[in-house]
């Protein structure tokens, strides 16, 4: 039996619904993973019993360490759609003496962030560009316990930093008009009741990076797409 369901989950993994047929719509749908690089994944199978400076092989696997990703347990991968005139959403972030509430957030340019402040002191957050470009935006100070919706002007990859806690830091990607769904890896992700036409999709990790994809839509189809953010797969995209 236990050989029967090794061989069964993995055929059930990749069973998900589509969208729902709309008259004269479209959708796209799929799954989202990461996973290590290709050559350290065969060199962790090819080297069982091996002491590593990233993991210790046990007879149980991986054994994984404070600074090694487990990308099976990543939670914060997400999928995004550009569209036209998509109306802003906000977005919800805490920040607490320990760090943010979320390690990374994609949104479209003009959304906000509501931002809870449960740290014992006033912060003075802002949002800069990651690449040093010089692209900064500035926030009012936001008071111990208080919250406030801050909107995101700057597109590309950002980082939302604190001049008073280093550890207060999320990374943020900003792109105009994209619709955006957070996906736990190996979990699926759906855009519906499109109108006909050609859309981007973009798939990020803020450790990985992005890769994108152009889909045409038709009417009464839907058409899937699933993606697997590795490290060589973003940099040969």
């Amino acid at each position: 039996m236990k050989y029967l369901l090794l061989l069964v989950v993995p055929m059930l993994s990749a069973c998900i619904d589509g969208p729902k047929v709309i008259n004269g719509k479209g959708g796209v749908y799929g799954t989202l993973s990461a996973d290590s690089h290709p050559s350290f994944n065969k060199k962790l199978e090819n080297n069982p019993g091996s002491n590593w400076i990233y993991a210790e092989m046990k007879s149980a696997g991986v054994k994984y360490q404070d600074d090694m990703v487990d990308y099976a347990k990543l939670d914060e991968l997400y999928a995004g759609l550009v569209q036209t005139n998509l109306p802003p959403r906000q977005h919800q972030l805490t920040a607490t003496a320990e760090g943010m509430s979320r390690k990374s957030i994609a949104l479209a340019t003009g959304d906000t962030l509501q931002l809870q402040n449960n740290t014992h002191r006033s912060q003075n957050f802002f949002v800069a560009e990651s690449s040093g470009a010089g692209g900064i935006q500035t926030f009012p100070s936001l008071a111990a316990g208080a919250t406030a919706s801050y909107k995101i002007d700057l597109e590309g990859d950002l980082e939302l930093l604190s001049e008073d806690n280093e550890a207060l830091k999320t990374a943020i990607f900003s792109k105009k008009n994209m619709l955006t769904q957070r996906v736990s890896s190996g979990g699926s992700y759906q855009f519906d009741n499109l109108d006909p036409g050609s859309y981007q999709l973009i798939f990020w990790y803020w450790r990985l990076g992005k890769i994108k994809q152009t889909v045409q839509i038709h009417a009464e189809e839907n058409v899937r797409v699933d993606k697997i953010l590795t490290v060589d797969s973003v940099i040969n995209h």
